[in-house]
């Protein structure tokens, strides 16, 4: 019975990815809200680029998250997917290991950056599934 309702679902595989783009749209809506695109958050940003070496902080603090706003729209549209993970992993894998890892936060306090990482690596890998404008929706 079980395997009767796996194999009815296998038509959806599809559009799985789906789920995992509005994880993208529930992260644009609460970055948006919660004040990521404020100067001082970028100033904060800076100061850890500033320990990793970085020349120009503050104008890399802005790329980043200006690069995350502009993925998370593409990623949630389906449009240009695959290129516009690219920064989300490296800002992300930056936030990690320039932030997170270093202030000895935990899975708890570094989830979302870990999770946002691995879901950028899925969509570098296998694209935005349906519908999308990738797949001609």
């Amino acid at each position: 019975m079980i395997f009767k309702l796996l194999n009815k679902l296998e038509k959806f595989k599809a559009y799985a990815p789906l789920v995992l783009r509005l994880v993208f749209l529930y992260y644009l809506v609460t970055s948006l809200t919660s004040g990521i695109y404020k100067p001082s958050y970028a100033h904060k940003f800076a100061e850890n680029l500033t320990g990793l070496g970085f020349s120009t902080p503050i104008f890399f603090a802005y790329l980043g998250i200006w690069s995350v706003l502009i993925g998370y729209t593409l990623i949630t549209l389906g449009y240009k997917t695959r290129l516009a993970t690219i920064p989300l992993i490296i800002y992300f894998a930056v936030a990690l290991f320039s932030y997170h890892i270093p202030e000895g936060h935990g899975i708890k306090e570094s989830f979302s950056a870990i999770v946002l990482l691995l879901l950028g690596i899925f969509f570098l890998i296998n694209g935005p599934g349906k519908p999308s404008i990738d797949e001609g929706i």
